[in-house]
């Protein structure tokens, strides 16, 4: 495998987890996409090759990072640096098939010990996930990853809730071994824990 394919492949899943980009969009991407409002944030926008919707995300700090890199390794290249000139430079260069960029970034997670085979819609996926975790609202959530409508967002809320009924299932085995292991040192039953808990407050 390619050193700077594989490198490449690892910038670019990142980059997707952190802005929700398809891979077709990301291989699409330009500087010129990358704007920069009047407070200072710097956001891309951009037309989803697939679906041909708008969609707008502000530049999460690793997003980037991860394009001031792209650019500075370009900048050593004078073909390249003439038509960055004009504005429209891709971000990233892969220089072979999106089936060899999925196959080394497929390696490139074994590398770092990651059993599950790790694909660009996972990235995309977690992105989605990370935001609705976070408290964004859903409908910004359908712009920045260019849904048509917020019926294609829904699934991450679906995946959160998941993880929020989960994550009380931990909390309540966690309550009913607190609760076994009061009643073995002989303070109350289990089914009156509740009960206990009241007198000794009251």
């Amino acid at each position: 495998m390619n050193d700077r394919e594989s490198e490449l492949a690892r910038l670019m899943f990142v980059f997707s987890c952190f802005t929700g980009m398809a891979i077709a969009d990301m291989e699409n991407l330009e500087y010129n996409h990358i704007q920069t409002a009047a407070d200072g944030q710097r956001y891309i926008r951009k037309e989803r090759q697939k679906t041909k919707a708008e969609f707008v995300v502000p530049l999460h700090p690793i997003a980037g990072t991860i394009i001031s890199h792209c650019r500075n390794a370009q900048a050593g290249n004078e073909e390249q640096q003439a038509v960055k000139e004009k504005g429209d430079s891709l971000v990233f260069q892969p220089h072979c098939s999106r089936s060899v960029m999925g196959k080394n970034l497929s390696i490139v997670g074994k590398a770092c010990g990651i059993r599950q085979r790790l694909s660009y819609h996972m990235a995309r996926h977690t992105f989605g996930t990370m935001c609705l975790s976070a408290g964004i609202p859903i409908e910004s959530i359908a712009k920045m990853m260019g849904h048509a409508s917020i019926s294609s967002t829904q699934i991450y809320a679906q995946v959160t809730d998941n993880k929020i009924s989960k994550d009380m299932d931990r909390l309540i085995a966690k309550q009913s071994a607190k609760e076994k292991e009061i009643a073995e040192r002989g303070a109350c039953e289990p089914s009156d824990f509740a009960t206990c808990k009241m007198e000794e407050t009251a």
